[in-house]
Parts: structure tokens; C-alpha cells; sequence
């Protein structure tokens, strides 16, 4: 039996690569679905409101939760293809080798936040899941909300490591964000 021989760089990128796409796509579907459910929701509510009389009950939570739940599952693809909000005034003006650093410090800036963030989301999810805390009025669980924060947040961690290491080779415009 023959041992193959191992995988070349450029294999191992597109790999993981495709792997970041792909887990930021599925996020980026949560995002576009929770950002769809908060327009269902408020047309569902002013329609209950001025139609029936009767306002719908969960609206302002439910809305607030999948309002955090797009901010949160749509950061991975947008770190992933560079579209983030920079301060670029100066960097704009360096060098290629400067701006590469002022790049790469940045995105560690991004990391050690996503490192904080996680650590505490972490424990106060755990918390959450543990006591089965729910919202004040509709009683809808938070743990599923926090939990997804908390992974959205690790992935866009990982993300941004990965970008220091291998910056985006495509065109970082909104139209090819996907």
C-alpha cells in the first residue's frame, strides 16, 4: 500500500476557505430569515392592531431578539469578504507592507475582542440555559438567542485570524458579498 502524499498548501486554504464560507453562509440564511421574520412580525402586528384592534403581544420582543440574532449571524460573511466598517483615511495613503500590518493589527484588535466577547457570552448563556430564564412578557427561552450570538461571535473570531493569515482575494463591493 502506497501513503499519498500529503495535500498541498493551496489545497489546505481552499479548503478552509470553503469551510468559513459555508458555515458563514448557513449564518448569513439565519440572518436574512430573522431579518424576513421581523417584517412578517410588523406586518402581522399592524394588521392585528389597526385591522382587528388587537395588538400582537410579542411583537417588540420577538423583534428585538431576531433584530440581535441578524446583527450577530450576519457578521461572519461580512468579515469574511472585508465589506466590515474600517477607518481607512489614513491607512488608504500607505505603503502595501504598512497597510498589510495596519490590516492585520486590526483584525487581531477584532479577535481579541471575539475572544472577550465569547468568554463572557459563554458563561451567560451557560447561565441562561441552566436557570431556563425567558423573556418578560411573551416568555419566549433565551438560551437559543444567546447560544447563537455566542457562536456567530466565535466563528467571526476565527474569521478574522483566518483574514490576517489570507486576506480576501475577491472583490470586497456588496454586490459579491455572497
Amino acid at each position: 500500500m502506497m501513503a499519498q502524499p500529503p495535500l498541498s498548501p493551496a489545497t489546505w486554504v481552499a479548503a478552509l476557505e470553503r469551510l468559513w464560507r459555508s458555515l458563514a453562509l448557513m449564518l448569513a440564511m439565519v440572518g436574512a430569515g430573522a431579518l424576513a421574520g421581523i417584517f412578517v412580525l410588523v406586518l402581522g402586528a399592524v394588521v392585528m392592531r389597526y385591522g382587528w384592534g388587537r395588538p400582537l403581544a410579542l411583537t417588540e420582543e420577538l423583534s428585538g431578539l431576531l433584530m440581535t440574532i441578524a446583527v450577530f449571524a450576519l457578521l461572519p460573511i461580512t468579515v469574511l469578504n472585508e465589506l466590515n466598517i474600517r477607518v481607512s483615511l489614513a491607512s488608504e495613503r500607505l505603503p502595501p507592507r504598512p497597510k498589510r500590518l495596519l490590516f492585520v493589527l486590526g483584525q487581531f484588535v477584532l479577535l481579541a475582542f471575539a475572544v472577550v466577547f465569547v468568554q463572557h457570552a459563554w458563561a451567560i448563556s451557560a447561565f441562561t440555559a441552566q436557570l431556563k430564564l425567558m423573556s418578560e412578557q411573551s416568555r419566549l427561552p433565551l438560551a437559543p438567542f444567546l447560544w447563537l450570538a455566542t457562536a456567530s461571535m466565535a466563528l467571526t473570531g476565527a474569521i478574522a485570524l483566518w483574514r490576517a493569515w489570507q486576506p480576501y482575494s475577491g472583490d470586497a463591493t456588496p454586490e459579491v458579498m455572497v
